[in-house]
């Protein structure tokens, strides 16, 4: 069997669920990203403490924020900020859609 691979990490695949769907519950995450629930757990705690999310309660539910201005740890990146990433994912997503 061939082993699945992605370009996005696991912490890009949290990140762009929680762009799209900032009401998810972890279990929702875990299922759009194939992910276990302790790891979009982990994941989801560890973009918090880093600033590049910020979640609040709302009744029973966490609603996240994603910090847009947050820039991208590795040099290679240079000055790429999340609201560049997610608006080149965005545009991609919507020329597929167009072109399905």
């Amino acid at each position: 069997m061939a082993k699945k691979w992605n370009f996005l990490s696991n912490y890009g695949l949290v990140l762009t669920h929680l762009v799209q769907n900032p009401r998810a519950t972890l279990r929702e995450i875990a299922r759009g990203t194939d992910l276990t629930e302790r790891a979009v757990y982990q994941i989801v705690r560890d973009l918090e403490v880093n600033g590049f999310i910020q979640k609040r309660r709302e009744g029973r539910r966490n609603i996240y924020t994603v910090n847009e201005g947050a820039l991208f740890s590795f040099p290679v990146y240079q000055q790429l900020n999340i609201a560049q990433m997610i608006t080149a994912l965005r545009r991609m997503m919507e020329e597929r859609r167009a072109t399905a």
